[in-house]
């Protein structure tokens, strides 16, 4: 089951750049994007964890190109999310075959699947309020929320670590 939302996760971190690169009549990026993610697909199959890491390097990278050329920021964001639900799920395959045989591998799957599409509908819900609300906010506020965003994501990550 992992495998299978890794290799979706895949197709949603590479074929919104895809469309993005195309839509913006850059077909040699779009080429590439492609190549990065029918390679991630392919190393799926023979997991290659290592993969992994160079396609989310490769994704943002061109989604923040993307994003700096004027592209569909919501075709960027859908791609950062994905490539990272990828990553994501590509370590935690790789930790499940290490698992010992007494563990129960379904719940423990279920429940990281949960966890993460929780996380990814956050992230996608306040990207979207991001692109949609305009708001005059003073640059000291923001480096005040900045930093209460970041601890506030390294305190989630530390109660899930503690969980898992």
């Amino acid at each position: 089951m992992v495998l299978t939302a890794e290799s979706i996760c895949v197709l949603l971190g590479t074929l919104p750049l895809v469309v993005g690169y195309l839509q913006f009549h850059l077909p040699l990026a779009a080429l590439g994007a492609l190549a990065v993610g029918l390679l991630w697909l392919f190393s799926n199959q023979r997991f290659r964890v290592w993969i992994a890491s160079i396609g989310l390097f490769l994704c943002v990278c061109a989604s923040g190109a993307g994003a700096w050329l004027g592209l569909s920021p919501i075709l960027m964001a859908i791609s950062v999310l994905g490539s990272l639900s990828a990553w994501d799920l590509a370590g935690f395959s790789r930790r499940l075959r290490r698992a010992a045989p007494e563990d129960d591998l379904r719940q423990l799957e279920n429940r990281h699947l949960v966890q993460l599409a929780s996380l990814v509908g956050i992230s996608l819900v306040l990207v979207l309020m991001g692109l949609l609300i305009r708001v005059h906010i003073p640059f000291w506020w923001l480096i005040l929320l900045t930093l209460a965003a970041v601890y506030g994501v390294m305190q989630l990550i530390d109660r899930i670590r503690r969980r898992d």
